[in-house]
Order: C-alpha cells, then structure tokens, then sequence
C-alpha cells in the first residue's frame, strides 16, 4: 500500500507539472489579444493561408502574393506601438474579408507551422486565435515532457532548468502568442538534450530519444529558417559533449546526420534563409568601425532583452526593472552553479554555445547595417541562451546543488518577475499603460468575450506558475524527476 501511495504521488506530481505549465502559458494567451506578437499582421494571414486558398479563409488576389482573409486580422495590430492606447480600436466582429499585402504567399517562413495552425483557422478571429494559442501550447509542453522522460536521469535536471531558466518573461509571453518563435524556442531545449540523450542510452529508449531529437527539429526548423541553424548546432553540441567512438554511436551519428539533412531542406525552402548571406535590411547603409565594436560590447543587451529589459509585444509594453532584475540574477546564477566542477569537454561546449549566442546576433546584426536595439531581437537570441543554459548545468549532482534555500530563492524571484511582467502586459491592453493600477481588469475598455476576469487570470497564471515551481521541488525531493532511469552510463559532470 505505501508503494502504491508513492507512485501514484508520483505520477501525481509529474502530470500535474505539465497541466500547471499549461495553465501559466494560457494566462499569458488570455493577456495579450489577437495581433500581439511581433509581426502578427504576417503571421495571422500567413496562419490562415497555411494550407492554401479556402474560401472565407484565404482567397487570391489577383496573381499577387497579397491575400484576402476576414477583416478583422488586417486591422488587429491598429494598437501596436501605442502603449498609451488599449486595444478596444480592435473589432472582432468586423465583417468581410480585407487584403493582407503579406501572407507567406511567396514562402518567406517555413510553412509547417502555418500550415498546422491553420487547421484551426475559422471565420471567427477571436476564438480561432484563443484555440490555436491553447493547442500550440498544450503540443510543446507536451513535446517537452516526452522528452523529460525519454532522457536519462542525469541529463534531465539540465533541461529543466535551460526551460525554467531562460522562459521569464518573453518564452512566456511568445508561448502564448500566435507567434512560430514559441516553436523554435522549445526545439531549441529539446534538440541538444536528446541528441546528447542518444549517445548515452541504449536499446528502446534510444530510439526514442533519436525520434524526439528528429521531432523538434522538424517543430523548429518548420517554423523558422534559424531555427534550423539552431537544431544543427544543438546536434553539433550533443554529439560533442557524448560521442567517445564512432562504432558505438552509430545512432547518435545517424540522428545527428538525420537532422542536418531535414535542417538543410527546411532552410533552403524558405525565403526567410536569405537573412544568414545578406542580413534583414541590406539596404542599410554600412556601418563604420565604431558602431561594429559597440555591436560587440552590447550584446549582452539583447540576452538581459528576454529577461524584461526589452518591451514585449511590439516592442511598446515596458516592464519593471525587477523583471530583468530578477530574471536575469536566475539565469547568471544557475550558470555559475552549473558550472561547478565541470570537465574539459563540458567546458568547451559551454564556451562554444557562449560564442554561438554572442557571435551569431554580432553577425547578423553586421549583414543588417544595425546596431543593437533595432532589428535583431532578443526572440532570434533566445534558443541560443536556452541550450547555453542547459549545458551549462550539466553537473551529475545538479539535483542537490539546488538545495532548498538556492531553489527557494531562485523560485521566488521568478515568480516575483512573472508577477510583475504578466500584469503590466495585460494592463497595457486592457486600458493603456497611461492608466495604472492593482487589478489589471479595473475600467478595462478591452477583454475577451466570456473570459474569466483579467483579475482572476492573473492570479491564476501566477498561481500556476509557482504551482509549478512547487510541485517540481517536491518531486525532486522526493525522488520523482529521476525514477525509472536504466542509463548505462551517467553524464560528463
């Protein structure tokens, strides 16, 4: 009976942990209305063109890559870049279709996201764009769990903590959004793990793992050209960190072989690939030496970026210093902690991932003519800081190494920051950050339709997210994040 009480706590606790995950992320879906992610204006038309013309849904326009789809995605951005403005200027009943001038029509991104997302595409704007965002965020999380269990124990506190540390608050606020980031953000901390997972299992679960690993880099690379570059380079980091002869590692060999060939497919389909040879706006004008050196030392701006210190949304939704503040002293911290004792060859691969999330901004932002601050954003930088992270915490004793007091504080400062930062995003739209105060629902001029309050959505997602928080430290106590591992061999510490 005592056995049976321990494994149903346990099985408790682990699927409450991905029901609580979703229920954060779905709060952060209710917070922002339909157009609130960077270039929603393309990816909603793109969404609801993602399997071709459907009348009502997408239909041509001329012989021009423009389409028309209902109204009321052309003019779901009409608040955009006014953070004084709520977002009541939109109409989600606005009859009619309307031409929007860009729909992935010519192949600009990849098309396997839209092309998913647009099963769910209806007439009806408003509920098509709340579905989407809850299916889209059930899959990941639930792609991210399977791969949790698929690894071996000792690979599978690092996961957790590149996720839980480096998702405050733009992985949040993109993974409740409509946006195909979300997507090649969770490819980016799932890729690397399970390549590296390949190299360290046998029989079945290998198998598994090299299916996974396969899986997100489709997830990724069919929703954004670099993120194919970025599921290459998580392969690259995996088989280093793992591979000690060829002859034993012929999966992990063929995994990684089978994922630069579907990278390099996907990459090459989509227009968007262009950017790594000539960068996003080659018309610039150049810059001169100065301004590459500043781009250099500034970097580390667009890192502390997804921690708060850039705007969400359209870049117009400011947050509190303690977001970054906070979000930005987790990440920093878990690096140091991780790092601890680490080997030569777990070394190297942190350091080469380090240069990756320097370097590969740095470049683009060269090929664009810009500097930071305009252009290259921190969601472009953010699978790179998730797998530098989760490299970086790669120590066989990482369970005991966040010891209560570490894990307490670290746990209340993000949830702290996702306060914060989830009520100043869904006052931005309720009302307009001109008019501030405690309840984010208090003369709100915009909501959903037969939502919940934005009162109770608020304090739900924070719950949810410190829910999670709480249930993985209970689980790690007690054992319940590594049950079940036949690994033979344990990580590089």
């Amino acid at each position: 009976m005592a056995q049976r009480a321990t494994t149903a706590r346990r099985w408790l606790t682990l699927l409450g942990i991905p029901v609580l995950a979703w229920i954060a992320v779905m709060a952060w879906s209710f917070s922002s209305p339909v157009g609130s992610s960077p270039d929603d204006d393309f990816h909603l038309a793109a969404i609801w063109c993602g399997l071709g013309e459907r009348p009502g849904l997408c239909e041509a326009v001329d012989n021009s890559p423009a389409r028309a789809v209902p109204a009321p995605i052309v003019h779901a951005t009409c608040y955009a870049f006014h953070p004084d403005r709520d977002a009541s200027c939109w109409k989600p009943g606005q009859p009619g279709m309307a031409v929007a001038e860009r729909a992935n029509a010519d192949g600009l991104y990849p098309k396997f996201f839209y092309a998913a997302m647009s099963i769910f595409a209806s007439p009806d704007v408003q509920v098509s764009v709340l579905v989407m965002r809850g299916v889209s965020a059930a899959f990941l999380i639930g792609l991210l769990t399977a791969t949790f269990h698929a690894l071996p124990r000792a690979l599978r506190p690092a996961q957790l903590i590149s996720v839980i540390g480096t998702v405050v608050p733009l992985g949040l606020f993109i993974l409740g959004s409509n946006n195909p980031s979300s997507w090649a953000i969770v490819s980016a901390a799932a890729v690397w793990v399970t390549v590296y997972g390949t190299t360290l299992t046998t029989g079945r679960r290998r198998v598994v793992l090299a299916a996974l690993a396969v899986l997100a880099t489709l997830v990724g690379a069919g929703a954004r050209a670099d993120a194919a570059i970025f599921a290459v380079f998580g392969a690259a980091v995996g088989l280093w960190l793992g591979v000690r002869g060829v002859r034993r590692q012929l999966i992990a060999l063929g995994t990684g072989a089978a994922i630069l060939v579907l990278s390099l497919a996907l990459y090459f389909s989509a227009g968007q690939s262009g950017a790594a040879v000539t960068g996003l706006d080659p018309s610039a004008p150049p810059l001169n030496l100065s301004a590459h050196v500043a781009n250099l030392l500034n970097i580390p701006l667009l890192w502390t970026g997804a921690f708060g210190q850039w705007n969400l949304g359209w870049l117009d939704t400011p947050l509190p210093a303690v977001v970054w503040f906070a979000a930005t002293a987790v990440f920093t911290g878990a690096i140091f902690v991780g790092l601890r004792g680490a080997t030569p060859r777990r070394m190297t691969a942190f350091i080469i991932a380090g240069a990756a999330a320097w370097l590969v901004p740095f470049v683009l932002l060269a090929q664009t003519n810009a500097t930071v601050g305009s252009m290259v954003q921190p969601r472009y930088v953010l699978p790179l800081l998730v797998i530098l992270l989760g490299v970086a915490s790669l120590r066989s004793d990482a369970e005991r190494a966040w010891d209560g007091a570490r894990y307490g504080v670290a746990a209340s400062a993000l949830t702290i920051a996702v306060a914060f930062s989830l009520h100043q995003n869904m006052r931005r739209y309720t009302t307009g950050l001109d008019d501030p105060g405690l309840d984010p629902g208090q003369g709100a001029r915009w909501w959903w339709a037969g939502a919940p309050s934005p009162m109770f959505v608020w304090i739900v997602g924070v719950v949810a997210f410190a829910g999670v928080l709480t249930l993985l430290w209970f689980a790690k106590e007690r054992g319940a994040l590594t049950a079940g591992d036949t690994a033979a061999r344990p990580a590089i510490p």
